[in-house]
């Protein structure tokens, strides 16, 4: 069974605050390394000491027994700072919780998310991009599409984490233009999420020749949008952005699909929802994805 790893340093501890799909594979990597991981119980009555899933690695045969530590919420000495891999929706109670146990205000917080808020903080954050893909079932979390991770280059402050960071994921870049990244991806989100939930597809389907025109206007309509919120972001790049993810990640399932799947909230609003806002504000049509946002809505929520 892997569990989180040896603590040789007394305040060297990643508190994770979110153990779905991403946060299980982010959880797994840590733990590979050997590197100190907690996380807080859903529930205050829980009796395990772990939270206990199973994980197949990328291209692996084998799904292994995995166990995070539970952390007791009195004392959080050892813990140096924060992952958070939560929707959207939920940053707001994340940052709560955060405040109820007395984390102090300095600890560095790590936010991986798809969509996008306004959420004010006085607490240093970090933004974290990734195009891994991950797949969850009650059974397996399988990590199924070999991605690339960002993180805000001013995280290289805190040394000790910076080290961590580079330690347990092979694959991250340090990147000085984070807010572009995270436009980008969010761009990237708002094209296949709410399509792959609304034709109940894989993102490898998506690239079949009945969904070309659509997701190229919902391309073109986020370019507008982007250049009048002041982010370069050029429509060939971001198109063959969108087509080579959806290579990359063919296998898998949306995070947006697999929450109606399971009949959970989804971030339509953080996505979607936040684009059609934002092109509001700036007097900008989005057709396509009002149709799409409207589509979607009447599908699922009634």
């Amino acid at each position: 069974m892997l569990t989180g790893g040896q603590m040789t340093d007394s305040h060297s501890t990643m508190l994770l605050m979110g153990a779905g799909a991403i946060g299980q594979l982010v959880a797994y990597q840590w733990q590979q390394a050997n590197l100190p991981l907690v996380t807080l119980p859903r529930k205050k009555s829980a009796t395990d000491s772990y939270l206990r899933y199973q994980f197949r690695g990328y291209q692996s045969n084998k799904v292994e027994a995995c166990a995070i530590p539970f952390a007791d919420p009195s004392d959080i000495s050892a813990i140096h700072a924060v992952f958070i891999a939560v929707k959207t929706y939920d940053l707001v109670n994340v940052f709560t919780e955060l405040d109820r146990i007395e984390l102090p205000q300095q600890y560095p917080i790590i936010c991986a998310h798809n969509g996008l808020v306004d959420l004010t903080t006085t607490r240093p954050c970090y933004t974290w991009i990734t195009t891994q893909g991950v797949t969850r079932s009650p059974e397996v979390t399988e990590h199924k599409g070999l991605g690339v991770d960002w993180i805000d280059s001013d995280i290289k402050k805190h040394r000790l984490l910076s080290k961590q960071l580079r330690t347990a994921f092979t694959r991250l870049e340090f990147d000085p233009d984070i807010n572009t990244r995270q436009w980008q991806k969010f761009c990237l989100n708002c094209v296949i999420n709410p399509l792959t939930a609304v034709h109940q597809c894989l993102n490898g389907e998506l690239l079949a020749q009945q969904y070309q025109q659509q997701y190229r206007q919902l391309v073109i309509e986020l370019v507008t949008l982007s250049e009048a919120l002041g982010y370069w972001v050029n429509a060939g790049e971001l198109l063959s952005l969108v087509e080579s993810v959806c290579q990359a990640t063919a296998a898998n399932q949306s995070s947006m699909l697999s929450d109606v799947k399971a009949k959970r909230k989804t971030e339509i609003e953080a996505l979607t929802g936040y684009a059609l806002k934002k092109a509001a504000e700036v007097d900008i049509n989005m057709p396509t994805h009002a149709a799409l946002y409207q589509q979607f809505n009447q599908l699922y929520l009634r």
